[in-house]
């Protein structure tokens, strides 16, 4: 150009985007570690360590899944309602020495620690669902059920669809809830009584099982389990690493420590009725 600077454009460089560091573990290994964790911890029925693992929880769901904190209540949300009933029915079920009296029904010290624990145990497992969820691409984790996990074809596309429904859950909530309050007559709210949501949940209940056999029906009109499934073959190529390793070793170290350490300080627990 004459009489003009030429303007020489340099490009841009690109931001890396951060990976949560739960996303580079493989999800076979993920899962199975999501899955033990809940069953190394049915035989604990102290609250303290399993308050103390649920901190944890949560805090490695933020750091290490990248889950917010908003995400994290709203998905704790379902899992403390049925925490709330073990704690009311252990309460009063169980034996020990009464602390309160409500009605004609007895509280007692046992039942009441017992339903806590069981309570906690429940929300543990729901941040161990949550990050999961959040880190587990659907087609990595396919293919590693296949490759790592060495499970047959029709068990890991099962296992897959499971994790679509699941992820589509809250949306399908949300829009079931929409659909009845259009239908609601003009200043009629009943939105927020317990018909109205016994309703939506078997509303969503009645959609989520269609869902899952028009699933079963596609998969079936593709030839699933036609070869066997050292004959298949995948996107994405799977295989274990040096983070799955770390993996395994840190959660089985916190949870070990955890309740080996804060066990013993409330004492033993009877459980007799």
């Amino acid at each position: 150009m004459t009489g003009a600077t030429a303007l020489r454009t340099v490009p841009a460089r690109p931001t890396a985007v951060q990976v949560p560091w739960l996303a580079r573990c493989d999800p076979t290994v993920l899962l199975g570690v999501v899955v033990a964790t809940p069953l190394v911890l049915v035989r604990v029925f102290d609250p303290l360590p399993l308050v103390a693992l649920w901190l944890l929880g949560l805090v490695g769901a933020r750091c290490a899944a990248g889950v917010t904190w908003r995400r994290l209540v709203l998905a704790q949300l379902p899992f403390a309602w049925f925490a709330m009933s073990l704690v009311v029915v252990n309460a009063v079920t169980r034996g020990g020495d009464v602390v309160a009296v409500v009605g004609p029904l007895e509280v007692t010290d046992l039942g009441l620690r017992t339903g806590v624990a069981l309570a906690v145990r429940t929300l543990v497992t729901g941040v161990c669902a949550t990050a999961f969820l959040t880190v587990a691409d659907p087609v990595r984790l396919l293919g590693s059920l296949l490759v790592v996990g060495r499970l047959p074809v029709r068990t890991a596309a099962a296992l897959l669809a499971a994790h679509r429904l699941l992820e589509d859950l809250p949306d399908d909530w949300a829009s079931t809830r929409r659909a009845h309050a259009v239908r609601e007559p003009p200043g009629r709210r009943t939105g927020g009584s317990a018909a109205a949501f016994g309703r939506a949940a078997f509303a969503l209940l009645a959609s989520s099982v269609r869902r899952a056999e028009r699933v079963a029906v596609s998969l079936e009109s593709r030839a699933l389990g036609a070869l066997p499934r050292h004959e298949r073959t995948v996107w994405r190529p799977a295989s274990t690493s040096r983070a799955d390793a770390v993996l395994v070793a840190v959660v089985g170290s916190v949870v070990g420590a955890v309740v080996l350490v804060l066990g013993p300080l409330l004492g033993p627990l009877d459980l007799a009725p």
